[in-house]
């Protein structure tokens, strides 16, 4: 299993004016994507500042530093107060299966129930 380097990031987007948005980034892109509605996305302004993978005792670990502009708004279709704080984090991840010898993506979001495993999109057991 390894880390891909796509973060999504739920962040109040001060462009359209709409909190919770499901924001994507890439490691070395300089701007990230706001995807505020399933047929329009824009440009934000965030970026993956730092990334760093570690392994210890058979366990991945991610750390990803995200620099974006933020400036306090309202809502525009609900009314609600922005935050500059992210509601949940999508990390996206890689693995190899054994059982079909062939690699597979998958992603967990932060605000999933624990505990959980990942389950390979090949064969889909949790066993690779």
């Amino acid at each position: 299993m390894f880390w891909e380097s796509t973060i999504e990031l739920s962040l109040d987007c001060f462009i359209c004016e709409r909190v919770g948005r499901t924001t994507a980034l890439k490691l070395g892109d300089g701007r990230a994507v706001c995807i505020s509605r399933k047929d329009y996305k824009h440009f934000a302004a965030a970026r993956i500042s730092a990334f760093d993978v570690t392994s210890q005792n058979a366990l991945l670990a991610v750390r990803a530093v995200i620099d974006f502009w933020w400036v306090p708004f309202q809502d525009a279709k609900r009314g609600g107060d922005a935050t500059p704080l992210s509601r949940w984090v999508r990390l996206h991840y890689g693995c190899y299966c054994p059982h079909q010898e062939t690699s597979g993506k998958g992603s967990i979001q932060t605000n999933v129930r624990r505990p959980w495993s990942p389950r390979c999109g090949e064969c889909k057991t949790g066993n690779c």
